[in-house]
């Protein structure tokens, strides 16, 4: 089972998330794939917007993702940041963009924001994101990020998704493992039925309160990494990717080794 690698810039939080640093880090350590967050600081600096394009240039068989800083919500489009993001995606051929799938907007809003969003030369990604607490709230956050999809399948909106699993298993939303499995698996299933590929967010952590100094390497945390993998696996998921948010370089290249040894082993 291949499946293709990559890290986040998170990857080099002591370097001040320097994408320049990623995109290096990518380089030597053969990733196939880089995501770059585009916050507002990075969007105000043209020099080194050009770097970055520059480094993607030189290294054409790189994935690269971009990440929106704000979700898909009315505020996107209230300031000049969206202007800006989709005037440097413009730079590029076939790009991809990451935005946060907003809870607090209705379905017709969102479905009217993906038709805004839509570029011929871009690909793009909605990843689920949860704001509030409790299994209730969780749930239906979940039936609506799976109608987006299922409504969409009506108009000329493409789109992909983002699964972002260890959201699935923080303590805030009040899953159990099993509930948390569950829903991983209903959404595997949702999105295999409409035969679109999953791109998946992946860390590990000791615990499910998943603070930055309790990340641990894939499938050496409490997140049951081999079950995940077992079901992709014994049910051919398709998967575009999967990319690594880790804050450091020696969670992310062990992760990568674990992963690779797990997929081995996995029935």
């Amino acid at each position: 089972m291949s499946i293709l690698l990559g890290t986040a810039n998170s990857v080099s939080y002591n370097q001040d998330y320097d994408p320049i640093d990623t995109l290096n880090f990518a380089r030597q350590s053969d990733f196939e794939m880089v995501q770059i967050y585009l916050n507002q600081q990075l969007m105000a600096d043209p020099l080194q917007l050009k770097k970055i394009k520059k480094h993607l240039l030189k290294q054409p068989a790189l994935i690269c993702f971009f990440h929106s800083d704000i979700s898909l919500s009315r505020e996107l489009f209230s300031g000049d940041y969206y202007k800006k993001l989709y005037a440097y995606m413009g730079q590029f051929n076939n790009f991809r963009i990451i935005f946060h799938y907003e809870e607090t907007e209705d379905l017709d809003s969102i479905l009217g924001f993906l038709r805004t969003i839509q570029h011929p030369a871009g690909r793009i990604y909605i990843e689920n994101y949860f704001q509030f607490r409790g299994t209730d709230k969780a749930e239906k956050n979940l039936r609506k990020f799976m109608a987006i999809f299922s409504l969409s399948r009506n108009s000329d909106c493409i789109f992909y998704p983002l699964l972002d699993i260890p959201r699935f298993f923080q303590r805030k939303l009040g899953f159990s493992i099993e509930e948390a499995l569950n829903w991983c698996y209903q959404l595997f299933n949702f999105f295999g039925n409409q035969h679109l590929p999953l791109l998946l967010h992946l860390i590990d952590s000791r615990n499910p309160k998943q603070q930055k100094s309790d990340y641990r390497p894939i499938g050496e945390g409490y997140i049951p990494y081999s079950k995940i993998f077992g079901f992709i696996k014994k049910n051919k998921v398709e998967l575009e990717g999967i990319i690594f948010e880790y804050l450091d370089k020696i969670n992310t290249l062990k992760s990568r080794d674990n992963l690779k040894k797990m997929l081995v082993e996995v029935k």
